[in-house]
């Protein structure tokens, strides 16, 4: 799935709340499958982030787009919950940088 198209399908499934599973590659090569909440795109510098609830860690993770492969929109959709919302997920990130 080319760049754009990506983003695409990502948003879309922000939007619509509907789970995604992938492949991913994490930064030192490990592989490993996920299925995700998605909450929010960012873009970091020149690099867009999936910001997500990550079920297998059952906790908020970010995942590199160009580093998912066969990406796939499930049927199942997901009810926000406290905790496990895009707000929680960035609190949780400025405090981590101490702000």
């Amino acid at each position: 799935m080319a760049g754009a198209e990506l983003l695409t399908t990502l948003h879309r499934a922000i939007g619509e709340r509907r789970k995604l599973r992938f492949a991913y590659v994490a930064a030192g090569g490990e592989d490993s499958e996920r299925t995700v909440r998605p909450l929010g795109v960012t873009l970091r510098g020149q690099t867009w982030t999936l910001l997500a609830w990550c079920e297998l860690r059952d906790d908020f993770r970010s995942f590199r787009p160009d580093r998912m492969r066969a990406l796939t929109t499930l049927r199942e959709t997901f009810v926000e919950e406290p905790g496990k919302d895009l707000a929680t997920f960035l609190e949780r990130a400025l405090d981590a940088r101490g702000h």
